[in-house]
């Protein structure tokens, strides 16, 4: 008991060392196992890996003091987190990763928020300036609200997000991982528990109802293309084909005046033959199982079934995850000729920054369940960067889209 107060009194913090951990709110237990590390005779070295993500600001403060004084003792601390300025406050040194490699190292005194933020997000991304003028004519055209909307997704939970997204624009959702992006999509097509409300052409449409969403001509590429958005043991030409079969009753024969319905597999073949040859998914064939293609290919079968329902709304979730460098530019490729060529209005989720600059109109960033910020794409990288970080946006939602529309 001794050792327990010693470990929790050099924290800083007022807790009872004979209280059980099942009690304690979530801040209490991160400051707990901090000090079982410390306590050890031992230790040399602490790597925190994201340690003030559930504290409170005032207890991030009171860890960040009691860090700075185990640093003065001669414990070594690699400190990992996406809040900057803490890392300003408490580090000697930082380095930055991106995509598993080394892109700065830096003494914190020599640098600031926003060069952080910029080694962060990466290079500038050059966007198509015809953009604006494609799009100018439908910014007065909403077509899907959003308001005060939740999502009760683990690992990313909506909190209270109010959007407006244009008719014929493509839309993006940035930020951090579990920040909540992931959680919108999902809570718009009924997957997970939702509330508050959502308008399609301002209409109020039903929430936990993937069908509502479906019926009002949503559809959805998740992020999770062999858990959700594949049938995996069915051929190609079932997978893209099933979901517009179902709802909207394409490629069904209908005979004696609706009596009989017969599956019209000559459609079906016609249609899946043609998704292959559009989008190059290589197999062997519409009959190929699902199972058995590549991770590249499983994705564009996923696009091909959203595509098979001719959808006014498309929301498209990681949709280069897991693909290689080929495959990524002929997905987006794709997403951008079906926007220009149907006027088909696209959602984007993505942690790649760069690919969202690269394709969409507008991009709003999540951070903590809650919008931070919606900036033209073609807006500098570290301005998205401090999105990110919780800064918020000083430009509106409504100074966004004027400037995408003049």
């Amino acid at each position: 008991n001794n050792r327990a107060i010693k470990a929790i009194d050099t924290l800083g913090v007022t807790l009872a060392s004979d209280t059980l951990i099942s009690e304690m709110p979530v801040g209490h237990k991160q400051f707990i196992e901090i000090a079982r590390e410390i306590d050890r005779k031992k230790t040399k070295l602490l790597v925190l890996d994201e340690p003030t993500a559930v504290l409170a600001e005032s207890e991030a403060k009171v860890l960040i003091g009691a860090l700075k004084k185990l640093a003065s003792q001669g414990i070594a601390i690699i400190f990992i987190s996406h809040r900057l300025q803490e890392i300003i406050d408490l580090c000697d040194k930082l380095v930055v990763l991106r995509d598993g490699r080394v892109i700065q190292e830096a003494d914190t005194k020599e640098t600031n928020v926003r060069q952080i933020a910029s080694w962060m997000v990466g290079r500038q991304v050059a966007v198509e300036s015809e953009k604006a003028e494609e799009k100018s004519k439908s910014c007065d055209d909403v077509i899907l609200k959003t308001k005060n909307l939740w999502v009760d997704m683990p690992g990313e939970t909506v909190r209270d997000v109010s959007l407006e997204i244009y008719k014929g624009e493509i839309f993006g959702l940035g930020g951090l991982a579990g920040q909540g992006k992931v959680g919108i999509s999902n809570g718009i097509m009924g997957l997970y528990i939702s509330g508050g409300k959502i308008f399609v052409r301002n209409k109020e449409i039903k929430l936990n109802d993937p069908n509502a969403s479906l019926m009002e001509g949503m559809a959805f590429v998740s992020e999770d293309r062999r858990g959700v958005g594949l049938l995996l043991e069915e051929g190609i030409d079932w997978n893209v084909t099933f979901t517009a079969m179902q709802v909207q009753e394409k490629f069904i024969l209908n005979l004696l005046g609706g009596l009989i319905k017969l599956r019209d597999d000559k459609a079906i073949t016609k249609c899946t033959e043609d998704y292959i040859k559009a989008l190059e998914i290589r197999c062997t064939g519409p009959k190929q199982r699902a199972v058995e293609l590549s991770g590249g290919n499983q994705q564009k079968v996923c696009l091909a079934k959203a595509f098979a329902v001719a959808p006014e709304i498309l929301f498209v979730s990681e949709p280069t995850r897991g693909i290689d460098v080929g495959a990524k530019k002929l997905v987006l490729d794709t997403l951008r000729r079906v926007n220009e060529e149907t006027g088909t209005t696209i959602i984007m989720t993505s942690s790649e920054l760069e690919e969202l600059r690269s394709i969409c109109d507008r991009i709003a960033i999540i951070n903590e369940g809650k919008i931070s910020g919606i900036l033209p794409a073609e807006s500098p990288a570290e301005e998205f960067g401090l999105l990110m970080l919780g800064h918020v946006a000083e430009e509106t939602a409504d100074e966004v889209t004027a400037e995408m529309c003049r």
